[in-house]
């Protein structure tokens, strides 16, 4: 039941799904980061499920592909309800001041957009939307799907690969909240960290991450590669930004990761199937 009530607090602070309302207890936050990830998962499903759909239909109404890479941006903003944006503009908004660590600190605390955090959401979902156009007509160059079958077998890695982006930039953002120095004494992360299961969440995250990464590579190889190797590099990055700039990781920094854990591995994804 306790691990019920964690999953449900995982959904009602990290995504928009509607969930029954749960006590913020010590007891139903200890799990609450390794159940982090499923809000990735239902991501990567619903955006299976459009890849599918379009797949199936698109021998119909051949307008569909064009419409999918807008999908593709709306969806995990949809789910999510922004919360991991929001985190993006907030240490956009810190790293353009160039003022020193305080100064940073009490930027990602002030709950107004500054000009540097629209000036960057805006850049940030055009990319996207850009990145989605490519890899969207690379997924329907041959044009009309004549078999989903036949579809899958030759793009399903790709697909699956761009789908598990979204569990594993949750499972090493989770990680980082176990494992990562605090920047602030107190706020949402603080209390994530010290509620959590630090050893427990952080070896599930970690084995997941692992087990997740060793299939994508079997299955898709030079896909998988280039997603797992670019996600790491992206986590590595971010450890060095956060220790360098605010001492730490904070909530908004985590959202930072995870929307550009996302971007870059979609990037990697159509340099590899460009390249390879």
């Amino acid at each position: 039941m306790a691990i019920l009530k964690s999953v449900a607090l995982a959904f009602g602070m990290f995504s928009a799904v509607p969930v029954p309302r749960v006590e913020w207890s010590e007891k139903n936050l200890r799990y609450m980061l390794c159940a982090f990830p499923l809000v990735g998962a239902v991501i990567g499903g619903v955006t299976m499920g459009f890849f599918l759909l379009t797949a199936f239909f698109c021998r119909h109404a051949d307008f569909l592909p064009r419409l999918l890479p807008l999908a593709l941006v709306l969806i995990p903003i949809a789910v999510t309800g922004g919360i991991h944006l929001d985190g993006f503009m907030d240490t956009c908004d810190a790293l353009a001041s160039h003022a020193d660590r305080e100064k940073k600190l009490a930027i990602l605390k002030d709950s107004h957009a500054g000009a540097f955090a629209v000036l960057r959401c805006v850049l940030y979902v055009l990319a996207d939307f850009a990145l989605a156009t490519e890899f969207v007509r690379f997924l329907f160059a041959d044009g009309e799907v004549v078999s989903i079958g036949l579809f899958l077998r030759a793009k399903g890695g790709a697909i699956v690969c761009f789908a598990a982006v979204f569990v594993q930039s949750r499972l090493l953002s989770a990680f980082s909240v176990a494992t990562f120095p605090i920047a602030k004494d107190s706020g949402l992360v603080r209390t994530f960290s010290d509620a959590s299961a630090k050893c427990v969440t952080a070896v599930w995250c970690a084995a997941w991450f692992v087990a997740i990464s060793a299939v994508l590579v079997w299955f898709s190889r030079w896909n998988g590669v280039f997603s797992v190797g670019t996600m790491l590099i992206v986590f590595g990055g971010y450890f060095l930004m956060t220790r360098r700039h605010f001492g730490g990781i904070t909530g908004d920094t985590a959202g930072w990761f995870v929307q550009m854990a996302e971007l870059l591995c979609l990037f990697a994804l159509i340099v590899t199937m460009e390249v390879v």
